[in-house]
C-alpha cells in the first residue's frame, strides 16, 4: 500500500506548496496528491480552491489572476503558489508517484503536453470528481493512469470507473469498505482512500487491501507503511 501525502502535507506545512510536497516525500510518502487550476494566462498552477482567499494573503478567482499575480501571493510561510512544472521537476528524481487532481475543465490537452515535455507520463496519475475530464484524459493519452473521485458510494462504483475509462477509484474513507475493494480488485481497478491521520485508522484500511491511502499528516502515517 502506498501512503499518499494529501496536498503535500496539508496539516503540517502550507498545502500544495513545494515545501509541503518535499516534506511529505522526505518523511517517506510514496505518492503525493496535488490540485491544479489554470491561471488567466493559461498556466497550470497548483492550488486547491478556485479562489486564492483561503490559502493565500490575496483575494480573487484563480482563473481571473495571471500567473505573475498568483506568484506574488504568500501561500503560507513565505511559500509561493507553484507552477505544476516546478512540482514535476521536484518529483522527477524521486521514487514516488504524483497524483494530480484536476479541479477545472479545459486544461486536459495542456496538462498532457506538459507531462510529455517533462517525460512524466509514467510517474503520474490524474484524478477528478468530473468524470468527463477523467475520460477525456484517457482518450487523449491512454497510457496515463486515471481514477474517478467519489464522495459517496454509488450503486455501481465499478460501472462508473468503466464508463470513464478509469484505472481506479478514489473514495472517501467514510464510505469505502472491503467488499468494494475486493470487487474493484477482481475487475482490475485499483482503490485509493482519503484521508487517515492516526495509527488505528491506518491499520484498519491497510488490512482492507487499499492500494493508496491519503493522509494530511505524513510524518505520522508514512513511517507505518
Amino acid at each position: 500500500m502506498k501512503v499518499m501525502g494529501h496536498r503535500g502535507a496539508k496539516d503540517e506545512f502550507p498545502e500544495n506548496t513545494l515545501k509541503s510536497i518535499k516534506f511529505a516525500l522526505d518523511v517517506g510518502c510514496s505518492a503525493v496528491e496535488i490540485d491544479v487550476h489554470l491561471s488567466s494566462d493559461n498556466k497550470i498552477v497548483v492550488i486547491h480552491d478556485d479562489t486564492v482567499d483561503r490559502t493565500t494573503n490575496g483575494k480573487g478567482k484563480v482563473l481571473q489572476l495571471s500567473s505573475d499575480e498568483l506568484r506574488g501571493l504568500d501561500a503560507g510561510q513565505g511559500e509561493k503558489i507553484p507552477y505544476l512544472a516546478e512540482v514535476l521537476d521536484l518529483i522527477k528524481s524521486r521514487n514516488c508517484e504524483l497524483v494530480i487532481e484536476v479541479k477545472a475543465a479545459n486544461l486536459e490537452e495542456k496538462l498532457i503536453s506538459l507531462l510529455k515535455e517533462k517525460e512524466m507520463i509514467e510517474k503520474v496519475s490524474v484524478i477528478s470528481f468530473n468524470h468527463r475530464i477523467v475520460k477525456r484524459i484517457k482518450e487523449l493519452c491512454p497510457q496515463i493512469k486515471t481514477a474517478c473521485l467519489l464522495y459517496g458510494l454509488p450503486v455501481d462504483a465499478v460501472a462508473i470507473a468503466r464508463a470513464a475509462l478509469a484505472d481506479g477509484l478514489s473514495i472517501c474513507v467514510a464510505t469505502v469498505d472491503k467488499e468494494l475493494v475486493d470487487q474493484c480488485h477482481k475487475e482490475g481497478i485499483y482503490v485509493a482512500a482519503w484521508n487517515v491521520n492516526d495509527k488505528e485508522s491506518f491499520a484498519y484500511f491497510k488490512q482492507m487491501g487499499i492500494d493508496f491511502l491519503g493522509t494530511d499528516k505524513p510524518s505520522i502515517i508514512a513511517p507505518l507503511a
